[in-house]
């Protein structure tokens, strides 16, 4: 378990504001670790009575406000169900920057005083529910969301909220992260109809349909074989899904790649949040398959040596000399085709990567920097260092001589969540996290104002 900041005493009253306190919950959207949880909105609407009610399930539930972004926090008040009298148990009240509670928790109220709920043991005191609710007041905490916890009541094993407020300073409010950010930026969530929706190329969109390479001789890339799906794990979200099958044969082997028309992202920050998988949807396993998130510039000719290229790439069946699975991080000076020779600056990293992750790159100060879920991995520079502006593709293909011998049909998939480039920003991982949810509270789809080098 993460560890916890405990705020205990309740009766500890912050200073006096030169800037009067706002409910920074009203109107914002509760969510719930319990999966029918319904009336989110019924908790924030300033209505006070316990025929209002929003009931969470039995046992230890919690429910959570999203205030939108990071607000400098000293109140919050609450009421469950007030009508009869009740004592709710193991009552715990938590703040955080991080929406799964993992890290950077700050406890202000616990009244679990056996550890039952596994916070550690509360010093705060049971109350019976009124409609005064119950006000819980700390020395200011800077949060951006506030899950407050239940066990159950006196009157039975259900808990039942009817309002939460959280109070503080509405000029505090800023992104979580801190630090530089992105004067130009470009966002897509990815929340498109169909390939054929007319907001892709609006957007800027390119789904392959030309020959040539990189896979097997005589491949074809087809823009069918990108997809837009529902997100099983998160309802009203979308995914970009690329799918490429083959019977083992070139012209029996189709592949899929998406990327954007224009070519002007150079330095900043690239990311993108991507599921990996290593095994095929269908058919036998084994093929040579790359999963790749990467930026590319036009080549003039072989050995061009303006020629600019940064990868991640997963090749889940091994390959280049590698028999195990490992993600590459490649980035490229020159190639020339006829004979085949590059220069690029190599790493790869052994093992599994099947599942979501957010795959980072910063390109600043002569460096690139490749991160993998907050993680530092490879570091590149010199002439590697990217000299002309670059498109942003993802692809899936197969290896030129990684097919398997069998006339078995098989489907390889991997999806994409959303994409996102700072420009001009060196930006940590854990400041694109916070740059992509708050564009998801503003309900923000696609923004583009990046502009070309001159």
């Amino acid at each position: 378990m993460a560890a916890i900041l405990l705020l205990t005493g309740v009766a500890s009253w912050p200073k006096a504001h030169a800037e009067p306190l706002v409910n920074l919950a009203a109107g914002k959207p509760a969510t719930s670790g319990y999966a029918g949880f319904a009336g989110g909105g019924a908790l924030t609407n300033g209505v006070k009575s316990s025929a209002g009610y929003a009931s969470v399930s039995s046992g230890l539930q919690w429910v959570q406000i999203d205030l939108g972004k990071r607000y400098d926090v000293n109140k919050v008040k609450f009421w469950h169900y007030f009508a009869d009298g009740r004592t709710y148990r193991d009552v715990i009240v938590q703040l955080s920057d991080d929406p799964s509670f993992r890290s950077g928790v700050t406890t202000v109220f616990n009244n679990d005083r056996d550890n039952s709920a596994g916070f550690g043991q509360g010093k705060d005191m049971q109350y019976a529910e009124t409609e005064a609710g119950m006000r819980v007041r700390f020395p200011t905490v800077g949060a951006r969301y506030v899950r407050l916890y239940a066990g159950g009541s006196s009157a039975n094993r259900y808990n039942h909220y009817v309002e939460i407020e959280v109070w503080g300073t509405a000029s505090s409010g800023k992104p979580e992260g801190g630090g530089p950010q992105a004067k130009r930026a470009m966002f897509d969530d990815f929340s498109y109809a169909d390939a054929r929706d007319a907001k892709l190329g609006q957007h800027g969109w390119t789904l392959r349909g030309y020959a040539g390479g990189p896979g097997p001789k005589g491949t074809s890339w087809a823009p069918e074989q990108v997809t837009f799906v529902n997100d099983p794990a998160n309802a009203g979200n979308r995914l970009a899904r690329l799918q490429a099958s083959t019977d083992g044969t070139g012209k029996g082997t189709r592949q899929a790649e998406i990327f954007t028309a224009a070519t002007k992202y150079r330095e900043g920050t690239y990311a993108a949040r991507v599921r990996f998988t290593d095994a095929p949807v269908s058919g036998p396993d084994g093929d040579g398959i790359v999963q790749t998130f990467f930026t590319i510039s036009p080549m003039a000719r072989d050995d061009d040596p303006k020629y600019s290229e940064l990868d991640f790439e997963l090749l889940p069946n091994g390959g280049w000399g590698v028999a195990k699975p490992a993600l590459w991080h490649t980035s490229w000076y020159t190639y020339r085709n006829e004979p085949w020779r590059q220069d690029t600056a190599q790493d790869h990293h052994p093992g599994s990567y099947a599942g979501w992750h957010e795959l980072v790159m910063t390109v600043a100060d002569k460096q690139i920097v490749y991160y993998l879920d907050g993680k530092r991995l490879s570091a590149h520079g010199g002439k590697y260092y990217p000299r002309q502006d670059m498109a942003i593709h993802f692809n899936l293909w197969f290896l030129p001589d990684g097919l398997l011998d069998t006339a078995k049909k098989r489907s390889y998939v991997m999806d994409v969540d959303w994409v996102y480039h700072a420009q001009d920003a060196a930006l940590t991982p854990a400041q694109v996290e916070a740059a992509v949810r708050q564009y998801r509270a503003d309900r923000v789809t696609f923004v583009d104002d990046v502009t070309a080098k001159k």
